[in-house]
């Protein structure tokens, strides 16, 4: 009974650590993003999906992009690779291979989606600050201080990340 008692207490307080939020730290944001690995938490109302929790995200731009979203135990709900030609979603137990997916799931195009976190509205390089205009959307960045966040507003509700910590290098 007692190993019971200490294994749910354990478990209790694991997923009491999972839920914790974490605070953003200040990230110095490079002028022009080709590699980032970061941990984030993602704050989504969008096409009548509402979600709430921790995500990891790897770009390599433009060539790979890779992220994942974690349920409130550790387990991976989205998982989402593209690199090269290849794309993989998976989002619980659907699996698309075709990245029009993206687009049908979120309105949002899968390339536009990766620029955007880049930096890059609309093939240029733009400033971190600078609200870039999409067909249906808008793309918003606070990247001052510790706020480290991109949200996506649009008709079909908004998408936010915020950059709890960011690696740009592979070292």
């Amino acid at each position: 009974m007692k190993r019971v008692i200490a294994c749910f207490c354990s478990l209790l307080l694991l997923s009491a650590c999972v839920l914790l939020p974490r605070k953003s730290s200040e990230i110095n944001w490079p002028e022009k993003l080709t590699y980032m690995e970061a941990a984030c938490e993602l704050d989504m109302a969008w096409k009548g999906t509402d979600y709430s929790g921790a995500m990891s995200l790897t770009i390599e731009y433009p060539q790979k992009f890779q992220f994942e979203v974690y349920g409130p135990f550790g387990d991976t709900i989205v998982y989402l690779k593209k690199e090269g030609g290849a794309f993989l979603l998976l989002a619980g137990d659907e699996r698309y291979t075709d990245e029009k997916a993206f687009e049908e799931k979120f309105g949002i195009r899968l390339n536009q989606f990766m620029e955007d976190i880049a930096f890059r509205g609309s093939g240029e390089m733009h400033g971190p600050e600078t609200p870039v205009m999409r067909d249906g959307y808008k793309v918003l960045y606070d990247l001052k201080g510790t706020s480290n966040r991109i949200c996506w507003v649009g008709a079909q509700g908004r998408i936010c990340v915020t950059f709890l910590e960011a690696r740009f290098s592979k070292e």
